[in-house]
């Protein structure tokens, strides 16, 4: 879900992001199911339950304070896990992430018209056991910073034009607006929660709890059609811990990060609204408008930020890539909407080999909510993903007298439990094939939990 400060690869002698994970978890456990397809849908089978009455209380107090234009945020990602199997060594780890803040609405404060402020804030800390595996897709999601508090996000939003022009200016990360679609938020695995690996080792692309000056607009076309594009600050500065994300300054030897991408969001096989009345004269509206929901991207990157050649012999600027990934629903229940099931897949490629160490990643997936009789908001999830090698890196880990890096797999399969509207609990296993593209090392198997507190 988030960059990470612990270190992946030197570029110009710069620490880079690990990864990240997509700052709110209600997609983890609602996926589409507030869509209605066939009439008026029913309530979900699968209730959520009341833990010690802290969902409720603290559902009220949002509510007044949403009311008042404040709409506060508390978020909790913890995963334990351990590889009994492979890898350098066998350990185990645990890492967490905490997200609060609150967004400040000014159309009920001041009277501002689609204006809002967000700001923000991160703890995080643990043990990296991607470093006892030996392997470039980080095993946790929940993996970003040793223990430290951050200052995150303070940002200003502006809905213009009736909502179709969306413009945002502040301290932000890229990942909060590209480079991602809703089924990057379910998995534990860093190597794609939130946002794909080879974007944070090709180009300075930054998520939670990182953050760095930056600018974008989004344009709503049709309703289903949209662009957008943005700028960012590219600095090293915002991986050093002793600033505790509050060195606001911007230098002269500092570079940009622009990202632009377009993207469709169909729904296919939409029903016609029909109203009908039963023999009580009672009104029935039959509202199957969000049929099955898709989300497409295309988009790509752009960076005159430094960056060290591979084989450590250089420095070069202008650093480019391109990204194209999508989720579709392909089949919900008639009977019951909440069981669904969907796939999602994508790639990211990076043409410059001699500064690009993972020029080609492939990933996909699926999510089949409701496998089980009577648990309808539960989620089993699988993916795979495939991280290639740059030649040249290749070629220079061989001249050094290592062996020749290829490809790293990764297959997840994990089974989100709902506890309710604020509890999930996330069995998971990852397989590590090749971990860091090569044999030497032993494939690895990783066996954890998570556990997501959101409010």
């Amino acid at each position: 879900m988030s960059s990470s400060i612990f270190p992946v690869r030197d570029f110009c002698g710069l620490v880079r992001p690990m990864k990240r994970w997509r700052e709110f978890s209600a997609v983890l456990v609602l996926v589409a199911a507030a869509a209605r397809l066939w009439g008026a849908p029913p309530e979900p089978v699968q209730k959520p339950l009341q833990l010690l009455g802290l969902g409720t209380a603290i559902n009220q107090g949002f509510t007044k304070l949403t009311n008042f234009g404040v709409t506060p945020f508390l978020a909790y990602y913890g995963v334990f896990q351990g590889n009994p199997v492979g890898g350098i060594r066998q350990r185990s780890a645990y890492s967490h992430l905490i997200l609060f803040g609150a967004t400040l609405n000014f159309d009920k404060l001041l009277g501002i018209p689609g204006g809002s402020l967000m700001i923000s804030g991160a703890e995080g800390t643990g043990k990296n056991l991607s470093d006892d595996i030996g392997n470039i897709n980080p095993v946790s999601e929940a993996l970003v910073t040793p223990l430290t508090v951050l200052f995150y996000e303070l940002y200003w939003k502006q809905l213009l034009l009736e909502d179709k022009l969306e413009l945002y200016i502040g301290r932000m990360t890229a990942a909060d607006q590209f480079a991602a679609v809703p089924a990057f938020a379910l998995q534990v695995s860093g190597g794609i929660n939130g946002n794909p690996t080879s974007l944070f080792e090709n180009a300075p692309f930054t998520s939670s709890p990182n953050a760095t000056w930056g600018a974008s607009a989004k344009i709503h076309a049709t309703k289903e059609i949209y662009a957008e594009a943005g700028i960012y600050q590219a600095t090293d500065r915002i991986f050093k811990l002793g600033y505790h994300g509050l060195n606001f300054a911007i230098n002269e030897n500092d570079g940009e990060l622009v990202m632009g991408q377009v993207g469709w969001e169909p729904t296919f096989f939409k029903i016609p609204e029909t109203t009908s009345f039963d023999k009580n004269g009672n009104k029935t509206v039959a509202d199957g408008t969000l049929g099955l929901p898709g989300n497409y991207i295309f988009g790509g990157y752009y960076s005159n930020f430094k960056f060290r050649e591979l084989d450590g012999s250089k420095f070069q600027h202008n650093a480019y890539g391109f990204y194209a990934m999508g989720q579709q629903m392909l089949w919900r229940g008639l009977a019951n909407p909440y069981v669904n099931f969907s796939v999602w897949g994508g790639l990211t490629f990076s043409p410059q080999q001699d500064i690009s160490l993972l020029p080609l990643m492939g990933f996909g997936g699926t999510i089949w909510q409701g496998v089980f009789p009577r648990r309808d908001r539960d989620q089993l999830l699988l993916t795979y993903l495939v991280s290639s090698f740059s030649r040249n890196y290749a070629d220079f880990v061989v001249a050094m007298g290592g062996k020749r890096p290829t490809a790293e797999h990764v297959l997840e399969a994990g089974y989100a439990i709902y506890i309710s509207n604020y509890y999930t609990i996330q069995p998971d296993l990852q397989y590590i094939i090749r971990p860091n593209g090569k044999d030497a090392v032993g494939n690895s198997l990783v066996i954890g939990i998570q556990f997501v507190a959101s409010f």
